[in-house]
């Protein structure tokens, strides 16, 4: 009797691949999922505490110099603590709130995710305030290539970041990675006396295409800014179109 289930054919490679990476994707995205889960409702609930109080939290050195501004205000609710990217929360939110209006009115939207290659000897070599550093440096300038009055730039997971890019096709979205990653590259990161040389991998997935859920389509370009760092990074790749995604 021929064996239905790919995953148990110790003869069929391909099928066998196909499992691994469909278990791979579907784990990460929930851990994408419960990543955020509870981030949510902690940061509305920060933002209510900081306009009632208008104190500032213990854990910043900060003087009791009257009311937060909305400015103030917004910048602990909403920006990375590190570099001047917004908060991986809040990009999930905008994520699923423009894929909402892509579909209601059939436009595009396509996601980076971007990598700081070799991140982990920065660490080695020159300690995590350089690292720290090079990640705020980097944040500088995915805001400066991105256009600011559409595109988000924020901080995904360790050295990773990620960009949303609304009313962007594929095509689009690989010029606009492309632009980044050679900006970065032409940048020279200052650090004490050291002049340090900054690449970046880069994935890319977007909808129509890939997914259209906002979870799936971050797992799909991580995946791909993955596979450019295992050929040596500085380097831009699209999501590979696959079985195991609810493509559209």
């Amino acid at each position: 009797m021929a064996n239905n289930n790919p995953g148990q054919n110790p003869g069929n490679k391909k099928n066998d691949d196909w499992v691994i990476k469909d278990n791979l994707f579907h784990r990460r995205v929930s851990d994408v999922r419960n990543q955020v889960t509870w981030d949510f409702d902690q940061t509305d609930k920060a933002i209510e505490m900081l306009q009632v109080s208008g104190g500032r939290t213990s854990g910043q050195q900060m003087q009791e110099s009257g009311p937060l501004t909305d400015e103030e205000i917004e910048a602990l609710a909403f920006f990375d603590s590190t570099t001047p990217c917004l908060k991986f929360q809040y990009m999930l939110r905008m994520l699923r709130r423009e894929l909402k209006r892509g579909k209601r009115f059939n436009r595009p939207i396509a996601v980076l995710v971007v990598a700081v290659d070799g991140f982990q000897n920065i660490v080695k070599t020159h300690g995590p305030t350089a690292a720290d550093n090079m990640l705020a440096f980097v944040g500088d300038r995915l805001n400066a290539v991105t256009r600011s009055d559409i595109d988000l730039a924020g901080r995904y997971v360790n050295e990773r970041f990620l960009i949303i890019l609304p009313e962007t096709p594929g095509k689009g979205a690989t010029i606009a990675a492309e632009r980044l990653r050679k900006d970065v590259e032409a940048s020279i990161m200052q650090w004490q006396w050291h002049k340090l040389q900054v690449t970046v991998s880069i994935g890319i997935a977007h909808r129509p295409g890939h997914a259209g859920e906002a979870e799936e389509l971050i797992v799909q370009a991580d995946m791909a800014c993955e596979s450019v760092e295992r050929t040596g990074g500085n380097n831009v790749a699209i999501a590979q179109m696959t079985e195991f995604v609810g493509a559209e």
